[in-house]
This record gives structure tokens, sequence and C-alpha cells, in this order.
């Protein structure tokens, strides 16, 4: 009888061991997919932050100002050297043109062919990245039918200088201004064969829309003195830190500014006109909104409107006297 009791004892104990270890192994399985699951929700969130953090998606169709602003970013200044930086890639950073490359011969974004004095993101004018390989000479071999390009041979220390559009606007729905980048063109620097100086040849044109997934999470440093100060080539972009004179304007005739100035001083002034133009729109408009904090008499306002609309039909005469076209 005392056999049966132990007998009896010890199969209830392992049992309930048994029933135990079943339910602490489930329970492990169940804390490892809660885990794996908190895990891929943080992860999603993180790209999801990457993604949008800085995203400049405004839509700058419907403004009811706009003014489009072509600038020439020199990388031979302190200013712009984030973007030329390191000349080959290391500790997962690379430079612009680097970065750009990359993406092209990887398929992932679209070059149009850059024209003389404007630009058309259409399926016509898309670049042929094996023919455009070919045109500059750029060293390739073909793998199971894939362009392949070792780090070397792209040639990012020739690119010396980028055309950069942006536009200036400002939206009176929601009473925002800004300044968007809309297309960046790399330059290249060489010496042709019967030239005795450096020519520049723009490449191509890529819309910022396309590049900014992937500049926004390309890291770059922005400061010599003080190494943790570190940003990416979205940040520089959106914050405007580059350092890039105008050449151009649109405008009737789409023409450069050396085309309708006669020196460089005379170009030099209009291009300080230009940026002065730009910032007087952008001290009235913060003016204007300072001023509607006061409570004015109805005349009296009807009279500072009509004799703001003639101050600023005036600015515009006198504007157009000036120029050259």
């Amino acid at each position: 009888m005392k056999k049966v009791t132990i007998l009896t004892f010890i199969f209830l104990l392992s049992g309930t061991l048994f029933v135990f270890a079943q339910e602490t192994a489930r329970e492990r399985i169940e804390q490892t997919r809660q885990r794996e699951s908190i895990s891929t929700s943080i992860g999603s969130n993180v790209r999801a932050l990457q993604m949008n953090r800085g995203s400049d998606a405004t839509d700058i169709s419907d403004a009811k100002w706009l003014r489009e602003i072509y600038r020439y970013l020199d990388l031979s200044k302190e200013g712009n050297a984030p973007l030329y930086y390191p000349e080959m890639p290391e500790q997962g950073r690379m430079n612009l043109f680097t970065l750009i490359f990359k993406l092209l011969s990887e398929n992932k974004i679209t070059a149009y062919e850059y024209l003389d004095g404007r630009e058309v993101f259409t399926d016509e004018y898309k670049i042929d990245f094996k023919e455009f390989l070919d045109r500059f000479g750029i060293f390739y071999e073909t793998q199971s039918g894939n362009i392949v390009i070792n780090d070397v041979d792209i040639p990012s220390h020739e690119v010396q200088g980028y055309y950069l559009k942006e536009a200036y606007y400002f939206e009176t729905g929601t009473s925002n201004y800004g300044v968007k980048t809309v297309a960046v063109c790399p330059i290249i620097h060489r010496q042709g064969d019967f030239e005795a100086t450096t020519v520049r040849y723009p490449l191509f044109w890529i819309p910022y829309d396309e590049l900014r997934p992937y500049a926004l999470r390309m890291p770059i440093m922005t400061s010599s003195l003080n190494n943790t100060m570190t940003g990416t080539i979205d940040d520089f972009f959106r914050k405007n830190n580059y350092d890039g004179e105008i050449y151009k304007t649109s405008n009737l005739r789409n023409l450069a500014i050396s085309q309708y100035t006669s020196s460089p001083e005379e170009m030099k002034a209009e291009q300080e006109k230009i940026e002065q133009q730009l910032k007087d729109f952008e001290d009235r408009l913060w003016k204007e909104n300072t001023d509607s904090a006061y409570v004015q008499p109805t005349t009296q306002s009807r009279k500072t409107k009509r004799s703001s609309s003639r101050t600023v039909s005036s600015v515009s005469s006198n504007t157009m006297r000036d120029r050259r076209y």
C-alpha cells in the first residue's frame, strides 16, 4: 500500500512538472514573440520617423507666390565641403555624388539630361546609365548582366560643383513661407584634349524628391572644429547651409544673369539685388502679419491698402526698367 501511495505521488508530481514545463515553454515562446513584435514595431516606427524627419513634401504647385532660383555651389568653398568629403566611402559615409552614382547604378533613382537653359523631367530625357558611363570614360564591368563599378572608379573627386534649383514660395491659405530644393545637377570638372583650362560639364538633373529618402539617411560632418556636429545630406539642403551664388532666375526669356549683364561687376550687382529682393519679400510678409494685429479704422485700412498697392507696383516697374531684357 505504501508503494502504491509513493508511486501515485511520483506520478502526480511528474505530471505537474510536465504541465509546468509546458506552460513555461509556452510562456517563453510567447515572450519571445512579443519581444520580436515590439522590436519590429519600434524598427518600423524608427524607419517611419527617418523617412518623415525633415521631409519637404510641400506641394508648391498651388503656391500664390513662387520664385525659382538657380545657384552654383562651388565645392572648394568651406561651406559646401560636406557635399565633397569624404572623397572615398568610409565608415558608412559617402559624399553626395557617390551616393547619387550608386543609386543610379542600382536603378533606384532617375536622372534626366542636362539641357541648356531648361530641365525637362519626362521619359524622353531620361539618361541611359551605360551610355553615360561610356560618354565620360568611366570604367565598369558587367557581371551576370549587371553593371559593377568599384568605388575607386567613381569620379567623385572630379565633381567639384553643383547646380541647384530652389523654389521660394508663399501659400496664403497656410501663411507658409519657405524654400524648397527642387533639383540638383552634378558638375564634373575636366580638361579637354584641346583645352588649356578646366571645363565644367553639367552631367544631369536629379529631382530632389527622388533623392530625399536616401539623403536624409546619409550622415555628414558639418564642422571641422567640432566633430560631434553631424547631420544628414537632407539636413544640409533643408536648412540651406550651402553657400551658392545665383546664376539665374526663372524669367520670360529664360536668360542667365551672365546673358544680360556686360561685366563681372554688373553681374555681381544683379546677384545682390536678387538676394535683397528675396529678403525684402520675406521681411514684408512678417511685417504685414505684425501690423495686422492692430485694429484700425476701416477708411484708414483702405487708404493704407491702396498706398501699399501703389508702392508695390512702383517697385515692380523700377525693377523691370533696371533689367536688360
